[in-house]
């Protein structure tokens, strides 16, 4: 496969991605709207905080698909703040910024919950953290939406050039 072509296929893969996270935006939003008329409030927010889970989850996979085309490597101790932050940076003659400063901010909360509920054993989540990093959802999504959309121009542009 030609560069060109790779870059296709990562372009067509970032589109399926991004579908996805707005997917999982959207069933993080409905659960939300639901688990505000549960009269269980441990169990909705337990699934709240899984749909939390799965959106990280989601934005961490794009952002590898990335870091595995253009760096070729992700092998730090703790890879998953790593690649958040080189995300946030521009690597000369390599790649542009994908996501800026303020972006990465929430996107870090996001990540940091995220290892949270994975590593929740015996303690109990906190119902106001979950609806504290729920509330970041919805911006971030919308702003995460500008730099998809700029990240696959570049490429198509890149793409244009060949």
């Amino acid at each position: 496969m030609n560069d060109d072509e790779r870059l296709r296929v990562l372009r067509g893969q970032l589109e399926d991605d991004f579908r996805f996270i707005a997917e999982c935006a959207q069933r993080h939003s409905d659960m939300v709207s639901r688990a505000s008329l549960s009269t269980d409030d441990e169990m909705a927010t337990m699934a709240v905080a899984y749909l939390l889970h799965n959106l990280y989850t989601a934005f961490e996979g794009y952002f590898l698909r990335i870091a595995k085309h253009f760096e070729n490597s992700i092998d730090d101790a703790s890879w998953h703040k790593e690649l958040l932050e080189r995300m946030r940076i521009e690597i000369p003659g390599m790649r542009p910024a994908v996501i800026d400063k303020d972006l990465a901010e929430p996107l870090d909360e996001l990540r940091r919950f995220r290892h949270l509920f994975r590593n929740l054993y015996k303690s109990q989540l906190k119902s106001h953290r979950v609806r504290e990093i729920s509330d970041l959802v919805d911006d971030t999504v919308d702003r995460f939406d500008a730099c998809h959309r700029r990240f696959v121009a570049w490429i198509d542009e890149l793409l244009s050039l060949g």
